[in-house]
């Protein structure tokens, strides 16, 4: 193989987030000054919603229209919430090891992950692992998520990227698997603390070319094709 495309959170990364919990809602809306910040932050989310299959918004427009303000002001405000929500984020032991070996190798690295650009650029550099990506693409700036098979073949074509010498590694055997087999790369699973409650090893393998719940068992089998 010679690239290889890689979901971010859940099968690169770990990261904890919350929106819910009372305390930071409450947090929100004093630092934005509002008592209705969250509710305002809501119904912008709703607002840009298009209805259209594998929908995705870009934050960043929620955050300019709640605050009526320039690009750079909303930037800031979406990464203070972003800061707030997260509990916890760093990657997998043993990411960087293999991401470093496959680079020596001459491989071809990339990202396609469901996210938002104005969060993830800013937590791919606390991560120390963006340098090792030849290209990162988020639904955010894509307009839709995968599953959709139009958020496969963009990364495909922008890049130049020939299918039968890709191979995609998920941790979500409907988003990301499905999602590639539908263009017609190679898969490899790795089951996480964020795969989806549904998701299994038992159910992975009966879809992917490769699925495990060992990090360190997915490491040998990118690294051997």
């Amino acid at each position: 193989m010679k690239n290889y495309i890689f979901d971010l959170y859940g099968t690169l990364a770990d990261i904890s987030t919350d929106e819910s919990t009372p305390r930071f809602i409450n947090k929100i809306n004093r630092h934005f000054s509002a008592d209705n910040f969250f509710d305002e932050y809501l119904n912008a989310c709703k607002y840009f919603e298009t209805g259209a299959e594998f929908c995705e918004i870009d934050l960043l427009k929620v955050f300019e229209k709640i605050l009526s303000c320039h690009e750079a002001e909303a930037l800031r405000a979406a990464q203070y919430f972003r800061r707030k929500s997260r509990s916890r984020l760093k990657v997998y032991r043993g990411v960087r090891a293999l991401l470093g070996k496959l680079k020596q190798c001459g491989k071809k690295l990339y990202i396609l992950s469901n996210a938002q650009a104005c969060f993830t650029d800013v937590e791919l550099d606390k991560l120390k692992i963006k340098k090792h990506f030849d290209g990162v693409e988020l639904s955010s700036d894509f307009g839709r998520k995968k599953p959709c098979k139009d958020f496969f073949l963009h990364i495909l074509q922008k890049y130049r990227l020939d299918p039968a010498e890709t191979v995609f590694v998920g941790n979500d055997i409907e988003s990301d698997i499905c999602g590639a087999k539908s263009v017609g790369l190679e898969t490899a699973y790795i089951l996480s603390n964020l795969s989806p409650e549904s998701d299994s090893v038992e159910k992975a393998v009966r879809i992917a070319d490769f699925a495990t719940n060992s990090f360190e068992d997915l490491a040998d089998y990118l690294l051997s094709l």
